[in-house]
C-alpha cells in the first residue's frame, strides 16, 4: 500500500526518534527505514531544531522569483481582458505588446485562469481544411445574418484573403434589389471584387433555375463572377460564418434589441472594431484592416448594358425565362428575362452564354 502524506511524516519521525532517542546511528536508521542517508540527516536535523511533534513538510517555493511577471504586466492583461472578455491570451498579448510581449501565451493563460477569466475548454476538433485567395478582392464571401427583435436580415460581406468586412448592415428586405443596393454601396467604397462566393439560397442562387438569378446576372455584367458552396455545407463559407459567430458573441444583446437604427449603429461599430482593433490569428495576429487594400477595379456609374460580340448568334429571353433557337426552347433562367443570350459553337456541341459566362450545354438546357 502506498504511503499517505501522514504516514510518510510518521516514518520520518520514527527515523529521527531512532537516532535521537535510541542512539541508533544515522546510517543504520536510514537502512532500517529504507531512505537515503542525505534524507536521513535532513530529517534528524529538522527534529533537533523543532522537535519530533512539530516536524512538518515545508514549502519548497522559492522566497523570490526574479522571472515572475510584473504586477504592471498582470494588471494590463487583466484590464484588457475585462474590456474584451471574448478575447483569448494570444489576441490580448498581440493587442497590448505586438511582437514585444513580456510573457508567452501559456503564461498569460495561467494568469487569466488564476483570476477566473478562462472559460471551459471545448474538446479539440480536427484541424479544418482551409483555403484563401492570395490577394485581397480576388474573392468576397457574402451571406445573410438574422438581426433585430423581429429577425429582419442583414448583409455580411467579407474579403476572403484579409477577412476585412466591407459591409455589415441591415436590409429592408432580403430581395435581390435590396441586396444589390447594399453591394453597390460597398463597390463604390472599396471597388469591385473578381468573384463572389454565395450559398444556394435566394437571391444568391436558385435550385430551380439553370441560369443566373437577377442578382447574379447583374454581377456578371459588372465583370464579377459568382461561385456557390455545396448545398448543406456551410463550412465552404467558413469565414463569414465565423464572423457571424464573433458578432453574436461581442455585440450581444444589442444585435437583437432596439430599433433598426440602434442595431445598425451597433453593427457598424463592431465592423470597424473587427477590421481595425481585433487581431486575427490567421493573419499572424494582424488586423484585417492592416492587410486589406481596396480593389483597383472601380465601380462604374451604372450597371453596363449587355454587349454581344460582333456577329454573335443571340436570342432574347422571354417572360418565362426561356429562349428559342432553331424552333426549340431552352432554359436561360428568370434572372435573364428581357436580356439576350449568346449561342456559341464549341468542340462538343453548342452552349449558352451571358456576359461571357457559360450557362450550360444547349442539350442540357432544352425544355
Amino acid at each position: 500500500m502506498p504511503f499517505t502524506e501522514v504516514s510518510k511524516m510518521d516514518r520520518r519521525r520514527k527515523l529521527a526518534s531512532l537516532v535521537l532517542s535510541d542512539g541508533v546511528k544515522v546510517a543504520e536508521a536510514c537502512r532500517a527505514m529504507g531512505v537515503a542517508r542525505p534524507t536521513g540527516h535532513l530529517w534528524v536535523g529538522r527534529a533537533r531544531e523543532v522537535g519530533l511533534g512539530a516536524m512538518r513538510e515545508e514549502s519548497r517555493r522559492p522566497h523570490s522569483s526574479p522571472t515572475a511577471t510584473s504586477e504592471e504586466t498582470v494588471r494590463a492583461l487583466l484590464d484588457l481582458k475585462a474590456a474584451r472578455p471574448s478575447w483569448g491570451a494570444k489576441k490580448l498579448l498581440a493587442k497590448l505588446w505586438g511582437d514585444e510581449a513580456p510573457l508567452c501565451a501559456r503564461t498569460a493563460d495561467r494568469i487569466l485562469a488564476r483570476n477566473g477569466l478562462v472559460g471551459r475548454a471545448h474538446p479539440r476538433l480536427p484541424d479544418p481544411v482551409r483555403f484563401e485567395r492570395e490577394r485581397p478582392n480576388e474573392l468576397w464571401q457574402a451571406d445573410f445574418k438574422a438581426v433585430g427583435r423581429r429577425d429582419y436580415g442583414a448583409l455580411s460581406v467579407l474579403d476572403d484573403r484579409s477577412r476585412f468586412c466591407v459591409r455589415f448592415a441591415p436590409l429592408p428586405d432580403l430581395g435581390w434589389r435590396a441586396t444589390l443596393a447594399a453591394m453597390w454601396d460597398a463597390f463604390g467604397e472599396y471597388g469591385l471584387p473578381d468573384a463572389f462566393l454565395f450559398d444556394n439560397g435566394a437571391p444568391f442562387g436558385s435550385a430551380h433555375s439553370h441560369g443566373p438569378t437577377p442578382l447574379e446576372a447583374r454581377l456578371w455584367l459588372l465583370g464579377v463572377r459568382t461561385l456557390h458552396g455545396r448545398p448543406y455545407h456551410p463550412q465552404t463559407q467558413g469565414k463569414v460564418e465565423r464572423f457571424h459567430g464573433t458578432a453574436e458573441l461581442e455585440i450581444g444583446a444589442d444585435l437583437r434589441n432596439g430599433s433598426p437604427e440602434r442595431v445598425a449603429a451597433a453593427m457598424e461599430a463592431f465592423r470597424l472594431d473587427y477590421n481595425w482593433e481585433r487581431p486575427h490569428e490567421a493573419l499572424d495576429m494582424r488586423t484585417p484592416g492592416s492587410v486589406y487594400e481596396p480593389s483597383p477595379r472601380k465601380r462604374p456609374a451604372k450597371i453596363p448594358d449587355h454587349e454581344l460580340p460582333e456577329g454573335a448568334v443571340s436570342r432574347k429571353v422571354d417572360a418565362s425565362g426561356k429562349a428559342v433557337y432553331r424552333m426549340r426552347r431552352y432554359r436561360a433562367g428568370k434572372g435573364l428575362v428581357g436580356q439576350r443570350v449568346e449561342i456559341r459553337d464549341e468542340e462538343r456541341g453548342r452552349a449558352m452564354y451571358f456576359a461571357g459566362v457559360r450557362i450550360g450545354d444547349l442539350e442540357a438546357l432544352e425544355v
